[in-house]
């Protein structure tokens, strides 16, 4: 646990240091990471089923990577009556929330032709989803709903199994609940490599989503920097700030901090407040404590909003008397709970925005998965004669402003002729 004062004169110092040990994929990693995508390329899915025995322990032919409908159909059997509820309700609240983010094309129209742009959903999209110790059935519907509700047609899954080749049952029946086409038995850089290329049973994607470990995220760079496929962004280690000014109960603080610092030692989280009466109750509750745990003793509501848009934490929980007025004030943090009783928590399960978000300072850039992720746009020009007409003096004049003189001539071989038949061939 680092205890700051934003009064000290080291602080500046510290937190820079503190934010610096967010960023980044160790180099050592990237350097390992093309040998994984040389062996898939070369040798395709002798090599995946290779990757799957040695790091996943499976056992088994390259057709046993892909899940069968027999075991897909009976995860549901090897859960609870009341996991299954609970699974069922969060798909709900999660479609609820992003069936709005559906986006409409739009046409204007001018002079006998128009301007379009046409939103399409992706042909082919391949989820990762981490399996270890945590097995992330929320993050399948965080991913598969809004990719479903864009319209893409093959929604492949890929997680790590267990050494009897056995996957959550957990992570297949959110896969059925949320339209998954295919789930495959295969996990860690190996998998985002046969996305990126195709590989055995796995085919290429289009675009990769999910979280991992540093593995996974240095596989899913190395793919968008060499142009194999698309990626939705790295999801570097989870984190939290709290701002508090004592109002909320330090149990929920607490509670909360101890819950993204169960995520691993790699997370981050942060109370900022303006009472240090308030952290040291909070300090002296039960705490999932780790060195990434940071308390910072502020001097007003002014200096706390200051260090939220600074740090643009990937979660930013808002325990004030009046915690919606601080919103409009608040515009780096991609996700933010108001209140007492909005806990991060909440966001990662049933609440129904996407737990898919950006870290180490990314939301300042960078947004919560949607719909919109799942798509691409398309623009599209039709020209009556007319409008060319119109347009073509001055688009000349702008092509030789640039000194592209063949820019100029397209427009000017049309600008004196008149509207014309295609000629039959």
């Amino acid at each position: 646990m680092k205890k700051l004062n934003t009064s000290d004169p080291g602080f500046e110092r510290e937190f820079r240091v503190i934010l610096k040990q967010r960023e980044g994929i160790k180099s050592e990693v990237l350097q390992k990471i093309p040998r994984v995508f040389k062996a898939i390329e070369a040798h395709g899915g002798r090599a995946l089923i290779g990757f799957a025995k040695r790091f996943d322990g499976f056992r088994g032919t390259q057709e046993d990577l892909r899940v069968s409908k027999k075991e897909i159909s009976a995860a549901l059997r090897r859960l609870s009556p009341s996991q299954a509820r609970a699974i069922e309700l969060a798909r709900k609240r999660i479609e609820k929330f992003h069936a709005r983010q559906v986006p409409e094309k739009y046409r204007i129209k001018e002079d006998g032709g128009w301007l379009e742009e046409r939103w399409l959903p992706l042909r082919r999209v391949g989820l990762y989803i981490p399996g270890g110790k945590a097995p992330l059935a929320s993050t399948v519907l965080m991913t598969a709903i809004p990719a479903r509700l864009a319209g893409v047609k093959e929604i492949a899954l890929a997680t790590p199994c267990k050494s009897d080749g056995a996957v959550h049952p957990a992570i297949l029946f959110a896969a059925k609940l949320a339209g998954v086409s295919e789930i495959y038995r295969v996990g860690g850089a190996q998998a985002i490599a046969a996305f990126a290329l195709g590989a055995g049973p796995v085919k290429k994607v289009d675009k990769i989503f999910g979280p991992g470990g540093v593995w996974v995220s240095a596989a899913k760079v190395y793919a968008q920097s060499m142009g194999l496929c698309g990626i939705d962004t790295l999801a570097g280690p989870s984190e939290v700030m709290i701002l508090a000014d004592g109002s909320a109960p330090e149990e929920f603080a607490a509670a909360d901090l101890s819950a993204q610092l169960e995520h691993g030692p790699d997370s981050w989280a942060f109370l900022v407040s303006t009472s240090g009466k308030y952290l040291k109750q909070v300090a002296a509750q039960k705490i999932h404590v780790g060195e990434n745990l940071v308390m910072v003793l502020a001097k007003d509501r002014k200096e706390m909003i200051e260090l939220a848009n600074r740090v643009a934490p990937e979660h930013l929980e808002v325990l004030l008397k009046n915690p919606e007025s601080a919103l409009p004030e608040l515009i780096t943090a991609p996700a933010i709970f108001l209140g007492a009783y909005s806990p991060v928590a909440a966001g990662d399960y049933v609440a129904g925005p996407n737990h898919s978000l950006p870290t180490a300072g990314r939301g300042a850039f960078d947004s919560p998965l949607g719909v919109w992720d799942f798509m691409k746009r398309q623009s599209v020009v039709k020209l009556s004669a007319k409008k060319l007409k119109q347009l073509a003096g001055p688009g000349a004049t702008f092509a030789e402003l640039e000194g592209l003189r063949e820019h100029a001539r397209s427009f000017r071989v049309r600008q004196g002729n008149r509207d014309f038949r295609l000629r039959p061939r």
